[in-house]
């Protein structure tokens, strides 16, 4: 009997050590899965773990601020906590709530794959044919396989054929979770299984956005934050990005949480209405916009990252919009909208840009 109390005994301390090393192995992806989960609006307010500084640069544009009485007429009375008109020249019309300001840092959530189509337009100047590239050609691990196929323009326009899929915030053996939450966005990212065809079904999907990123990395030989930051942020940004990785010295979350101040998103809106000028500098070549208003051929509407909502040829609008977040080009002005806050923006925004 104690022979057998003694084998017991043991077998439950060894389960318990296995379950205690498995949780402390996890804990990351159990610390941001709870918070995926408790969040009210889909999106929590901080991200713990492990993060990283894109450091800004010293030639940003410099921003002048001044109330505006039709910005705050909308906003007055509303969630609104930042509304924004930005000029080419860096005049900005704003409104903010008490306590926030140009400064303010904010997770742009949803929006955080609009840092890929500047990133992009870059790349397209080394790489000519990369929007129409397969992917397989870069990522080995799909060399042979189906997905391969699959073209850098189809993940702009969502036509993957790979599905968004149920969010399981607490499950981690779900997808999603895993590209939420870690331990390894790449490998859940490069485990996406497609349900239709390459170009063929329109769905927004946030393994497109972080095969962007891993593509990118791959053919700049180093990893995503860090061609952002070189490549990006570090030439048009005033002050730091903190962006999520998926473990210590791992990969970059790319299809969310990128924090910055309220007045950074604004000079990367700018970027991309003024056609990659930055200064004197240009980013990119000229024209390289036209391409960003390309409609898809499935999706009526939808551009390389972005809504097109219906408009007269040569004037189209680039909108782009998350829980609590919306961003609004009218590249002919070289002129944005941004308005943050929670829920829904107020439907008047679009008469706000000329």
């Amino acid at each position: 009997m104690q022979r057998m109390l003694v084998i017991v005994a043991v077998v439950i301390l060894v389960t318990a050590s296995l379950g205690v090393g498995s949780l402390a192995a996890h804990w990351p992806f159990w610390q941001r899965a709870w918070q995926w989960h408790a969040s009210s609006t889909g999106w929590p307010d901080s991200m713990e773990g492990v993060t990283r500084v894109l450091h800004g640069g010293s030639h940003a544009l410099a921003l002048q601020m001044q109330s505006d009485a039709d910005l705050a007429a909308i906003a007055t009375g509303t969630s609104t906590q930042a509304l924004l008109r930005a000029h080419a020249d860096g005049r900005v019309d704003a409104w903010f709530a008490t306590g926030v300001d140009e400064q303010s840092q904010v997770d742009w959530r949803g929006l955080a794959p609009v840092v890929l189509a500047p990133l992009y337009a870059q790349l397209v100047g080394d790489h000519p044919d990369l929007l129409d590239k397969p992917v397989g050609s870069t990522l080995s691990a799909w060399s042979e396989d189906r997905r391969g196929a699959i073209t850098p323009r189809q993940l702009f326009w969502q036509l993957s054929g790979m599905p968004a899929g149920d969010f399981e915030p607490l499950n981690p053996f779900n997808i999603r979770a895993q590209l939420a939450a870690g331990p390894d966005f790449a490998r859940a990212a490069l485990r996406w299984q497609p349900v239709w065809p390459p170009g063929s079904h329109f769905e927004q999907s946030p393994v497109n956005a972080q095969l962007l990123a891993l593509l990118a990395a791959r053919l700049e030989g180093a990893p995503f934050a860090a061609v952002l930051e070189q490549r990006l942020w570090s030439r048009m940004a005033a002050g730091d990005a903190t962006v999520m990785l998926d473990h210590r010295r791992g990969d970059m979350a790319a299809h969310c949480c990128v924090r910055a101040s309220i007045g950074d998103w604004l000079r990367l809106a700018l970027v991309l209405a003024a056609d990659g000028r930055v200064g004197g500098e240009e980013l990119w070549a000229p024209g390289t916009l036209a391409r960003m208003v390309t409609e898809s051929p499935v999706h009526e509407g939808y551009g390389l990252g972005f809504q097109i909502p219906g408009s007269e040829p040569g004037r189209a609008l680039l909108v782009a919009g998350s829980t609590g977040r919306q961003l609004l080009i009218a590249p002919l002005t070289s002129t944005v909208v941004l308005w943050v806050g929670d829920g829904t923006p107020p439907p008047e925004l679009t008469r706000l840009l000329p």
